[in-house]
């Protein structure tokens, strides 16, 4: 389905994301020309900067706009939104385990949190916002637009890196 024009600045962020997400579940970028570490440790410091500069200011975002708006117009959907807060804290807990002790186990937690990211950005992309545009109003969601609009850093996304 085509995406809402105030939920794509999200879904640019949400594709970033897959695309780290697919590299820390298979060690490597899956495209040819990345300059993705195949170093774990490296890859740490990778996921860490991307959470820093991109997923920290997205979740705020969905946290602070996007979730209320959903709960105000779609309030059967609340333990959905209350799944996805979850799963934040989930990415979130990780990544600070990753910067208290970037060392042990990597190939195992590395590919774990890609798979944690990767369920999660499937689950708003293919469930929140398909319900979102197929549910609210034109007019909710051009509202929400102008939330995000007025949210998001100048280009439209919470992209920094």
């Amino acid at each position: 389905m085509k995406r809402h024009p105030a939920l794509i600045p999200l879904s640019h962020d949400h594709h970033d994301a897959l695309v780290v997400a697919q590299a820390l579940i298979l060690g490597q970028s899956p495209a040819a020309r990345s300059d993705w570490p195949t170093d774990r440790r490296t890859q740490v410091n990778r996921v860490i900067a991307f959470f820093t500069h991109t997923l920290r200011s997205h979740f705020e975002v969905e946290e602070a706009h996007l979730f209320p708006t959903v709960l105000a117009h779609l309030p059967g959907e609340a333990d959905l939104v209350a799944q996805l807060l979850d799963e934040h804290d989930a990415i979130r807990a990780q990544v600070r385990e990753l910067e208290r002790n970037s060392t042990t186990a990597l190939t195992v937690r590395l590919p774990a949190l890609g798979r944690l990211l990767e369920a999660h950005v499937r689950h708003e992309e293919r469930v929140l916002f398909e319900t979102m545009q197929r549910e609210m109003t034109p007019a909710a969601l051009e509202s929400l637009g102008s939330q995000l609009k007025s949210a998001l850093p100048k280009d439209g996304s919470c992209r920094v890196v």
